[in-house]
């Protein structure tokens, strides 16, 4: 049965975020690239599927909390009558929402345009089947979601007790004395393609609310003359240099590299700068370039009007304290080094069960 998508859902524009926004609300406000900040009012409380209206017009949410969605994104009011709130949403994730974009320079979908997708509907006791099954991957997704914050906490906790420990005799030292940097791989659009067995991570692979995104992956063929250096192995340490946005959510941000997918190799690209020490460990290191007292010396080296760019020289001229005592340090680094293990089988459990989720909605939808 095919029927159109305006009549199971009514679309409302969300609004501006500024009217409502209070860093101690409860309230999740949503942006296309997720939670930006909190509310104490919702636009909305009942379950619904915001969709991308400028800027990323592919990823559609769920949401079956109170919400509330800024003007760039577009909610549902979801007739239950019809179909089953959660299977439309599934449904909704085969869509190639690229295919209506009428934008020029910024991605774009009008109501209208929404309104007419032909939607293929199964009989309700499948779809009930159907949200059972996703929804049970889903829920197994989540278990390890909250599993990898909660060990990022663990190491925030190691982080805090080995940096703000005031009994320990400490050298005040700058990152350079330390550590070497190693810049990224400068692509031509032409190197991109649709299968590889190379990868190229960029900032696409930072997640704004923290963390790694294997998502962000492109397939690449590399032909021009890169470096050893440039490429990257899983552990590595990688510190964004560019944020497309001027809320530097994640400019001078680190992350591990936790996973490569199906990819047998992958390099760095321009906007990413590669750490190592001999003396520190990359999961020390990593908690000492996420401290907040790293974020603010970067924004200082921040340059740019629409896309943000983070000086070379932040990395180079960042100063902290420093344990005098080497078995201290050697503590810590394995300590961590061991939270990091349990966080990257976490993730390529997390992997696989995206990866059967995937194959479930080619099943279903595809």
């Amino acid at each position: 049965m095919s029927i159109k998508l305006k009549e199971l859902i009514t679309l409302k524009y969300g609004k501006r975020q500024i009217d409502v926004e209070d860093e101690n609300g409860t309230i999740p406000i949503y942006g296309t690239g997720g939670i930006l900040g909190k509310a104490n009012v919702s636009l909305y409380s009942k379950p619904s599927i915001l969709l991308g209206r400028k800027g990323t017009i592919d990823k559609p949410f769920w949401v079956d909390h109170p919400f509330w969605c800024v003007d760039t994104m577009f909610y549902s009011i979801i007739d239950d009558t019809k179909v089953v709130p959660k299977y439309l949403f599934y449904n909704l994730l085969n869509i190639d929402f690229s295919k209506y974009n009428e934008g020029t320079t910024i991605p774009s979908l009008r109501i209208e345009t929404l309104n007419n997708i032909d939607i293929s509907l199964h009989s309700n006791d499948e779809q009930h089947y159907i949200v059972d099954i996703l929804g049970t991957l889903d829920e197994k997704i989540e278990y390890y979601d909250k599993l990898i914050n909660s060990l990022e906490r663990d190491g925030e906790l190691i982080f805090k007790d080995f940096i703000e420990n005031k009994s320990l005799l400490k050298e005040h030292i700058c990152l350079s004395d330390i550590a070497t940097f190693y810049n990224g791989y400068s692509y031509s659009g032409d190197e991109l393609c649709e299968q590889s067995e190379e990868a190229l991570v960029t900032i696409k692979n930072f997640d704004r609310n923290g963390g790694f995104k294997i998502e962000g992956l492109k397939p690449i063929k590399i032909t021009g003359k890169i470096k050893p250096t440039m490429f990257v192995e899983l552990g590595d340490l990688l510190v964004a240099h560019t944020d497309l946005t001027q809320n530097a959510d994640i400019i001078g941000n680190p992350i591990i590299l936790l996973n490569l997918g199906n990819y047998k190799k992958a390099a760095i690209s321009m906007d990413l700068v590669k750490v190592e020490s001999s003396k520190l460990s990359k999961e020390l290191l990593y908690y000492i370039l996420k401290n907040s007292d790293f974020k603010a010396h970067a924004l200082g080296y921040c340059s740019g009007t629409t896309v943000l760019h983070l000086n070379k020289k932040a990395l180079q001229e960042y100063e902290f304290d420093l344990p005098l005592n080497d078995s201290i340090i050697e503590k810590a680094n394995n300590k961590l080094k061991t939270i990091f293990d349990r966080i990257q089988n976490a993730f390529l459990e997390r992997q696989k069960l995206t990866e059967l989720k995937q194959l479930y909605l080619q099943k279903f939808f595809g």
